[in-house]
């Protein structure tokens, strides 16, 4: 039986009460939260196969850090706008798709009659 490492996303900013609405996600899918700017901000971006940054509620330092370290190291970066857990939950998706490399298929093309 093959077992396929999950792709670990790492949640930038948000509402700590939203916690574990954040993390609930299915199999295949390692979800970690940072809340602040802290000592292990970087260490734990440099983990994440895929990041979310909730940019109404983070830091300016935190998300600078955050999208250099993916700019530097081509992880994929979604943004959501607020931090209601269908826009966090939506931004994981997507940063799913683009860390597991679905959306690198090429799309189907359709011959003219």
């Amino acid at each position: 039986m093959n077992v396929e490492t999950p792709v670990r996303i790492l949640v930038v900013g948000g509402l700590t009460r939203l916690d574990t609405f954040y993390r609930d996600a299915p199999s295949g899918v390692e979800v970690d939260a940072v809340y602040v700017d802290c000592p292990t901000l970087e260490a734990r971006v440099e983990a994440a196969d895929a990041l979310v940054l909730v940019v109404g509620n983070v830091s300016h330092p935190a998300a600078a850090k955050v999208r250099n370290a993916a700019k530097r190291r081509g992880i994929p970066l979604e943004s959501a706008m607020s931090p209601s857990v269908s826009r966090v939950r939506a931004s994981i998706a997507s940063a799913f798709i683009a860390a597991s490399g679905a959306s690198r298929l090429a799309p189907v093309s359709r011959k003219s009659a």
